[in-house]
Order: structure tokens, then C-alpha cells, then sequence
């Protein structure tokens, strides 16, 4: 018997699906409860990975009686590895204590359920064979104690089960290597069922907040805070979060630059559409490009792209904080304005949030662009009713 039963694109699409709506997962079962309810997923599906692709190199007919014995321990301690996974993966997506195989009898056909079998003969076969509670799998006064395994006598592989009580004929027990496998399968393929829970969980997720409106603000910074707390609510550390973050320390940067503001209101009137398609894209819980985003990409302006260095090393100064005391910090800054890339009149003593201001708003005017290359935003949500395109104006 060839044991890569377990067709390994089942878990493929399994993982996709984690992969796919992975925001979502972590957003809805890194906390439930209070408990962290995502790593159950995660530890569940490395392991059946594990199980798929370690499964096939086990040899439950090897020529030596004690390596095919230990093989066989192998091949049930798999099974048991990926049962007990699919299981915690279920209880975890459907909320349940038991998955819904927990009382099905349909493999072994024996008076308990067949995972109560598997128990059985997982510990007469390979768990600890010489301390058994039980001869059939069923509540047992007296001890039991398992003879080696071996491939002779009936099915596929026996043991002798020798009892405590005194006078109690050896009984034996034999396991089918074909019912195990069917076992096991039947197990594995509620990943199937998995994999559509999830896409039916995300989008009743989505259905509901997408019915719930988002406050709009006339004012960019109050509609940005708002944002915040609705991705927050809806997506949790995803999402938006990180732009919305970024949009927030322009907006609310003081603007005590010592020279006229023009020049920075017309950048921040730039990113306002930025703002309009986060509140959309949020209403409609579909998480896109933005055809705007704060950060100007410079790697098409020819003078930038030659200072690439020295603007990679200074944009840590505003994401690290350990980077603000970063003496090599005042070098780079330095170099970006002999270069004409930063005025004359910017410090690193202003408000770390004009800085900002003012780096993104000089490299957008050397001609790093502020406007994604390929845009999405074609792809909108057509059940949204509010009318965002005049705020601002």
C-alpha cells in the first residue's frame, strides 16, 4: 500500500484560503474570547503539512519485523497527528467543543466511535502498549499489556493484549491498514469544509460592517481619526492602518515652517482624494490600492534614484525611534540638503511631524510621485450609498 493518500492539493487550497483572508483571521482570532485562537490555526495546518508530505516515505512493509514495527508506530502516530489537528482546526472556525465526526462509527463499525478506537489502537500499536486501561477500546476495571507487534496472524498487524486479572485468556487485537487510511482521509477532507467556512465567515463579516455607515468630517484630521477607529474596528492592525497612521502625522503637523506655507497646503490638497477612497474602500470592507498614497516614490526620478541611500537611511528617522538619536542621522540629512533635495531653512529641531511634511512634499517637487502606477479603484462596492466626492471642497 502506498501511503500518499492524502492528495496534497486539498491542503494547498486550505492554506490559500488562510493566505487569502488572512487579515481577517488574525483580526477575528487573535483575541476571542481571551484567548489566542489564530496560532491553534496556524500550528494545526504547519503540522498537517508535516503529515501530507511526511506520510508518503513511511514503509509499514518493511522486510525487518522490528523497523516495520516501529514504522507502523510512524504511520498511526500521522494519522493521529492530523486527526488531532483537523479537530482543533474545528473547533476553533465553528466554536464547538467536539468536531462533528466525534461520534461517527461508519470505519471501524465497532459499538464506540471510531475516534475512541483509533485511541485504542493508537495505544496498543504505538502510545504505550505496555500500561492499556482497556482489551476493546471500552471502560475497563483490570490493566492490559500489549505483546510486540508483529505482521503474522490476522489483519495487517497484531498484537496480544495480556490482561492482570488472573486467568483471562490473551486477547488479540489486529488493525486493516486500509480502514486506518480511510480513517484518515475522511478526516483530511473536512479541510475541504474549512476552506469554505472561511470565505463564508469573511464575507457575513464583511456584509455587516459594510451596512454599518462611516461618519463622514468636513475636516481632513477628524475624518482621518474617525477612519482610524473604524479600521481599527474592522480590520484591527490590517487594513488601512499604517496609511491612515501616515496621513494623520501630515494633517496634524503644526506647519510652523519658517517660510510660506503654500507650498505644503497644496501637497496636503493632494493626498485629500487619498482620504475619500479610504472611506469607501472601509465602508465597503474591500481593502485596495489607493490611486494615492502619502509617501512619494522616487525611484523614477533619476537625481533621486543616485541618493537612494541617503533617503532610505533619513526616512528611518521617522519610523525608528532610535534613529532620532542616530548621530549618522544628521549626516544624512545633511547630504539631502547640499544636494537641493531638502531647503536651507530645514532643521532637525522642527516638529518631527513638519519634517515630515516638508521631506514629502520636497520630494514630490523634485518629481517622486505621490500617485500609484496601476490603480483598482475601479473594482468598488456598487451597495454603497453615501456620497463622499464633495467633502473638502
Amino acid at each position: 500500500m502506498n501511503l500518499d493518500f492524502l492528495e496534497s492539493g486539498i491542503l494547498e487550497d486550505f492554506k490559500q484560503a488562510i493566505s487569502d483572508h488572512d487579515d481577517f483571521l488574525i483580526h477575528n482570532y487573535s483575541n476571542l474570547d481571551g484567548k489566542n485562537k489564530i496560532n491553534v490555526i496556524f500550528s494545526a495546518r504547519d503540522w498537517i503539512h508535516i503529515v501530507v508530505n511526511g506520510m508518503p516515505n513511511v514503509n509499514i512493509y518493511h522486510e525487518n519485523d522490528d523497523i516495520q514495527s516501529i514504522n507502523v508506530m510512524q504511520f498511526i502516530y500521522l494519522i493521529d497527528l492530523l486527526t488531532e489537528s483537523i479537530q482543533q482546526i474545528y473547533r476553533v472556525l465553528y466554536n464547538q467543543k467536539n468536531y462533528n465526526l466525534i461520534k461517527d462509527t461508519s470505519i471501524f463499525n465497532k459499538s464506540i466511535s471510531d475516534d475512541k478506537y483509533f485511541s485504542h489502537l493508537r495505544a496498543s500499536f504505538a502510545a504505550h502498549p505496555v500500561n492499556l486501561t482497556s482489551a476493546d477500546g471500552s471502560e475497563s476495571e483490570f490493566k492490559y499489556f500489549a505483546s510486540w507487534s508483529t505482521k503474522h496472524g490476522t489483519g495487517d498487524f497484531s498484537v496480544y493484549l495480556y490482561s492482570n486479572k488472573p486467568g483471562e485468556p490473551d486477547k488479540k487485537l489486529s488493525i486493516s491498514f486500509e480502514l486506518l487510511v480511510k480513517y484518515a482521509k475522511k478526516r483530511y477532507l473536512l479541510l475541504k469544509e474549512f476552506s469554505k467556512e472561511i470565505e463564508r465567515q469573511e464575507k457575513e463579516y464583511n456584509n455587516k460592517w459594510s451596512k454599518i455607515p462611516i461618519t463622514i468630517e468636513n475636516n481632513p484630521l477628524k475624518h482621518l481619526l474617525i477612519l482610524k477607529e473604524e479600521n481599527q474596528n474592522r480590520f484591527g492592525n490590517y487594513g488601512y492602518k499604517e496609511v491612515i497612521d501616515e496621513l494623520i502625522g501630515l494633517f496634524d503637523a503644526p506647519m510652523k515652517i519658517p517660510t510660506d506655507n503654500k507650498l505644503y497646503i497644496n501637497f496636503l490638497n493632494k493626498l485629500k482624494p487619498a482620504i475619500k477612497e479610504i472611506h469607501q474602500n472601509l465602508q465597503n470592507m474591500n481593502i485596495i490600492d489607493l490611486s494615492i498614497y502619502p509617501f512619494p516614490r522616487t525611484n523614477t526620478v533619476e537625481k533621486l534614484r543616485g541618493l537612494r541611500y541617503y533617503l532610505e537611511k533619513f526616512s528611518e528617522y521617522f519610523t525608528n525611534p532610535y534613529k532620532q538619536r542616530d548621530s549618522l542621522v544628521l549626516y544624512h540629512f545633511n547630504k539631502l540638503v547640499e544636494e537641493g533635495v531638502l531647503p536651507k531653512y530645514a532643521s532637525l529641531d522642527m516638529d518631527i511631524r513638519d519634517l515630515r511634511l516638508l521631506y514629502y512634499t520636497w520630494l514630490e517637487k523634485h518629481g517622486a510621485s505621490i500617485v500609484t502606477p496601476v490603480s483598482n479603484n475601479d473594482f468598488v462596492n456598487e451597495k454603497v450609498e453615501i456620497i463622499i466626492d464633495d467633502i473638502y471642497e
